[in-house]
């Protein structure tokens, strides 16, 4: 069995696949802006993505989108806005939700509200 850590570096790399299948370019991984560190960031056209990744191997400790606490939360949202303010080009901003539990990969776009 793979470890905690390894399973969570799995699901980041599993999500950042499936953001290239759905022609997104992954700008970064593990990104830290101000302080804050995001998971996944990704750009297609005008449109910037800050993307949190939470897996579960199973629901012992309840479903991974539960796990977005409210202090995650405002951490994406702040690095969401910083990230914004430096690229003139972007039209919107998105702050995503991809959960992987076991192997099964749910993207919640636009799963926190707008920046």
């Amino acid at each position: 069995m793979i470890s905690d850590h390894r399973y969570g570096r799995l699901a980041e790399t599993m999500a950042a696949w499936a953001l290239r299948l759905r022609g997104y370019r992954i700008v970064g991984r593990n990104v830290r802006v101000s302080g804050r560190e995001v998971d996944l960031v990704a750009r297609r056209g005008n449109l910037l993505v800050v993307c949190e990744v939470k897996a579960r191997r199973n629901r012992r400790f309840g479903a991974p989108a539960a796990a977005v606490g409210e202090r995650t939360q405002q951490r994406l949202r702040e690095a969401a806005a910083l990230l914004a303010s430096r690229d003139p080009s972007l039209e919107r901003v998105r702050v995503d939700v991809i959960t992987v539990e076991g192997l099964t990969l749910r993207h919640l776009p636009g799963a926190l509200p707008a920046v």
